[in-house]
């Protein structure tokens, strides 16, 4: 009987944790779709063959960004080469980074020209401590992130902008010849219906 409750908690805590990351989709693509126009969202882009997907995928004069978002409780803590969440090492940092280089291979080989790509993580939490930034990827709260995003100075032109749109909209930038699959869904920056929370 003790081993069956046992695994009834641990299914609890699972789903719990499922829609904490969902919700943190969820809230992330609402205030993402409150970007300025010229600005471009994709959500939960696959990429290629390794199984790997993600959260929002944007596109703008700024440049393109991958982002990788969570909601959790607890305190984060943050140095020039990991995050820890309530005192334990997490693979967010390594897996938002190999995100971002993994998409700027594939722009790259999809429009013959070098793409780059910064890798961001948003997370909410209780607390932050922040002791050093990472150098290749931009950490922060959802509204913090969103504003660096949008201090960055112009490095792509409107036809960049349009010729990288095209490609991420396509299904065959992201999947190998062997994997078909449904392309990322694109939000424009500005879209009705949405409120920033």
């Amino acid at each position: 009987m003790r081993a069956v409750r046992t695994h009834v908690a641990g299914m609890f805590r699972a789903t719990r944790v499922w829609r904490r990351g969902a919700n943190a989709e969820h809230g992330s693509g609402d205030w993402l779709g409150r970007l300025p126009e010229g600005w471009f969202v994709f959500h939960d882009v696959s990429l290629g063959e390794r199984g790997a997907t993600v959260d929002h995928l944007v596109i703008g004069p700024g440049g393109v960004f991958t982002l990788n978002t969570k909601d959790l409780t607890g305190t984060i803590r943050v140095n020039a080469r990991s995050i820890a969440h309530d005192g334990r090492r997490t693979s967010y940092l390594a897996k938002a980074s190999a995100e971002a280089l993994r998409a700027a291979s594939l722009l790259t080989a999809a429009i013959d020209r070098p793409v780059e790509v910064r890798g961001l993580l948003a997370i909410l939490a209780d607390e932050w401590i922040v002791k050093r930034l990472p150098d290749d990827v931009y950490v922060g709260g959802p509204a913090s992130v969103k504003h660096w995003m949008l201090q960055q100075p112009s490095v792509l032109r409107p036809s960049d902008v349009i010729v990288l749109i095209a490609k991420a909209s396509d299904a065959a930038t992201w999947a190998s010849s062997r994997e078909r699959g449904n392309s990322a869904t694109v939000v424009p920056g500005r879209q009705a219906g949405h409120r920033e929370g």
